[in-house]
């Protein structure tokens, strides 16, 4: 529980879906923690009681990098490789679909995470915090979905060095 409200723990069947004044998309979200969308407060930047962070309930995506393929070992761009963040508002998710990934969160606290397929675990960016990803097996195959909150900004940003 934090703030009074339950969050919980969507599973590979689950569906997030989102309404834009252009379209409406629908998109499974496995093995993700958001905050319930029933929930008055603002859910930006709360936290699981284990300190990892919540995925806003009324982000929607706008952008998977690369485009139709994955980042491999060999593919991973250099500013992924290095301590970098988002803009504030973008909020992003690691999928690992083969192989395994470090995610480095270094604020507000260092913490690592092992980003695998076959645990189905993600990695969930936070706005303007610095983080890292490094690869470790050859077999590495995995994308970066971005999400924003709607009213934080413009959908069509360009990101450097992606």
């Amino acid at each position: 529980m934090l703030g009074g409200t339950a969050h919980g723990f969507i599973q590979s069947n689950n569906i997030i879906e989102s309404t834009s004044l252009y379209r409406r998309t629908t998109q499974a979200v496995p093995s993700l923690f958001v905050a319930s969308s029933n929930d008055s407060s603002s859910d930006t930047n709360k936290r699981q009681a284990n300190g990892e962070v919540i995925l806003p309930s009324n982000v929607v995506k706008y952008s998977t990098v690369p485009k139709d393929k994955f980042f491999t070992i060999d593919t991973i761009p250099a500013g992924l490789l290095k301590e970098h963040s988002t803009k504030e508002g973008t909020w992003g998710v690691i999928r690992v679909h083969q192989g395994k990934l470090e995610y480095k969160i270094l604020e507000p606290e260092q913490s690592v995470h092992i980003l695998d397929a076959a645990s189905d675990n993600i990695g969930i960016i936070e706005p303007i915090m610095q983080h890292q990803t490094k690869g470790l097996t050859d077999d590495l195959k995995f994308v970066v979905e971005f999400y924003r909150v709607p009213g934080t900004g413009d959908v069509d940003e360009q990101r450097e060095e992606l």
